[in-house]
């Protein structure tokens, strides 16, 4: 029976190429460029639904890692700094594994702006900042009118006696 649909860009060569990229720890934008083929089908390959063989290639990758650790061998510190920065919920602190886990959870929003957009803003909150210490600079607390809150004035002493008279 003859294959329906295009052919696969996941040649042998490119399967080849892909599982040295992950070998080597590139990104999935950087392996995407350097086999001239989609960033999705990276993703896609990287978490195995396309190639199988992929998949064990970047489980070799860290087992090569792991076994330089728990052999102690030269240069295991790096080994150990890959794999925390690579996969920080199986191997990094436990308190930036629970933050990892908390930014997950929450669906944690990141906003980047330049600079000019930041001065923008700034300017906007500017006049506002100034109108807040006015206010604050004017407020007058219901204790200095009322007593010292407690249902006492403040003209009392802490032994009951009044003071100035």
């Amino acid at each position: 029976m003859p294959k329906i649909g295009r052919p696969t860009v996941l040649t042998p060569l490119v399967q080849r190429q892909l599982s040295e990229c992950f070998w080597l720890g590139l990104s999935d934008e950087q392996t995407a460029i350097y086999c001239q083929i989609d960033r999705k089908t990276v993703y896609k390959a990287r978490i195995g639904t396309f190639s199988p063989a992929i998949k064990r290639s970047a489980i070799r990758r860290e087992m090569v890692y792991r076994r330089k650790i728990w052999q102690g061998k030269a240069g295991w510190q790096g080994a150990a700094w890959f794999l925390e920065r690579k996969y920080p919920t199986e191997f990094a602190r436990p308190e930036i594994q629970l933050s990892y886990i908390q930014n997950y959870s929450i669906g944690a929003l990141q906003i980047n702006i330049t600079s000019s957009e930041a001065k923008a803003i700034e300017a906007k909150a500017a006049p506002v900042r100034e109108s807040v210490k006015k206010m604050f600079a004017s407020y007058k607390p219901m204790t200095s009118q009322l007593g010292n809150g407690n249902g006492d004035d403040d003209t009392s002493s802490e032994n009951g006696e009044k003071k100035g008279h």
